[in-house]
């Protein structure tokens, strides 16, 4: 179903964009700079549509303690978070990631943005594990940190969702491998995918675990 189709069936694209952020996200809390930083939405539009999704209860709003710069001490805030007593919850979450390009194409058009890959792998969010550490895994020879970064950002914007990303340049990432450390572990020992390999990581991880 196009974006468009969506924008129409829910009342706009912005509000596509937060149930996407709020849904894949069942676990966290967001301030609302936050959600309006991250979907890219520009407040007024995000304070609008956030206020629908609260009506409708499917967001609920609570106050939390957070540490702001430049204050001593944690201050009280507004935080928003996925009503996990919404009764359709399960299909709407089922609905929006069939309907959102959340996959390993989608992802490489972005990421290739920020030059040559020689690995990467999904989990998380890619295949349905909404509560997995990590994401997205990511080796470079010539690694960027900051226009791998962009790649994710532009990504998060288009789908509305949250990525957790961990980037390594491509002679780490092996030595990594090769400890099997905890990082590593977290990725490799779950449900995963390997969608480029450049590295022989796949063949080096079939020797460890034989």
């Amino acid at each position: 179903m196009a974006t468009d189709s969506l924008a129409i069936l829910f009342g706009s694209i912005a509000r596509v964009k937060l149930l996407r952020f709020f849904l894949f996200n069942p676990s966290k809390e967001f301030t609302f700079d936050e959600i309006s930083r991250r979907a890219k939405l520009v407040r007024r539009t995000a304070r609008t549509e956030m206020n629908a999704l609260e009506r409708a209860d499917i967001i609920k709003k609570k106050q939390i303690y957070q540490q702001l710069e430049g204050r001593p001490t944690k201050t009280r805030v507004h935080a928003y978070a996925i009503n996990k007593d919404f009764g359709e919850l399960q299909a709407l979450q089922t609905f929006l990631f069939e309907t959102a390009p959340i996959n390993g194409k989608t992802l490489l058009k972005h990421l290739r943005k920020a030059g040559p890959l020689d690995f990467v792998c999904i989990s998380g969010v890619f295949l349905r594990e909404f509560e997995h550490r990590l994401d997205v895994m990511v080796a470079m020879s010539k690694l960027s940190d900051t226009k791998v970064e962009n790649a994710i950002r532009s990504l998060e914007s288009e789908l509305g969702v949250e990525i957790r990303y961990a980037a390594f340049n491509s002679e780490d990432l092996k030595y990594r491998v090769g400890l099997y450390d905890k990082l590593t572990r977290d990725v490799f020992d779950y449900k995963h995918q390997i969608i480029v390999d450049k590295l022989g990581i796949r063949d080096e991880l079939h020797g460890l675990r034989g």
